[in-house]
């Protein structure tokens, strides 16, 4: 009888430990908020978040070449979805300028949906220090504000640039 309760007990630890993750004391992602709760996205769990003015970086350390990061700016017109058109011209030839200075070339422009808004989607690599970078920088305009959305790598792309991509809201 007495090995009925020990066999019984022990399975309730186990469906317990899978009800909650398996026991682990930190969850995988944390939420980060923009400074003016303009926006919000998810980041690893163990990634460093640093603020500054309107911009929030995400790096898996406090100086890394790998971040992802959210800024934000203020237009001086309202945006309306109809000129899509004209603000992807001006992103396209901002984009191209950007890689310039960088001493790179934009790799791929794209159009894509994000938080459920349509934006401008650019691909950059350049050099620097040594290091070979990839840069994938998103504008999404909406009403009086432009979220620029910026992940930055070297070596193999870290799932942090996909996770912020799926998960930015902007408010």
């Amino acid at each position: 009888m007495r090995s009925l309760f020990v066999v019984g007990a022990c399975a309730l630890a186990v469906i317990a430990l899978a009800a909650c993750g398996g026991g682990s004391s930190h969850p995988s992602s944390q939420t980060v908020r923009g400074s003016g709760n303009e926006f919000l996205f998810q980041a690893p769990y163990s990634w460093h978040v640093r603020r500054q003015d309107s911009q929030v970086q995400v790096a898996p350390k406090p100086v890394s070449p790998e971040l992802v990061s959210v800024s934000v700016f203020p237009l001086l017109h309202p945006y309306n979805p109809s000129l899509f058109t004209a603000a992807t011209r001006e992103l396209d030839a901002d984009a191209r300028q950007l890689a310039t200075r960088l001493g790179g070339t934009v790799k791929k422009a794209s159009t894509v949906t994000l938080g459920g808004i349509k934006g401008r989607q650019y691909e950059l690599a350049y050099q620097s220090g040594g290091n070979d970078f990839h840069q994938r920088i998103t504008f999404v305009l909406r009403r009086k504000i432009e979220f620029q959305l910026l992940c930055r790598w070297t070596g193999d792309e870290p799932s942090a640039c996909a996770q912020l991509e799926k998960t930015f809201r902007p408010f």
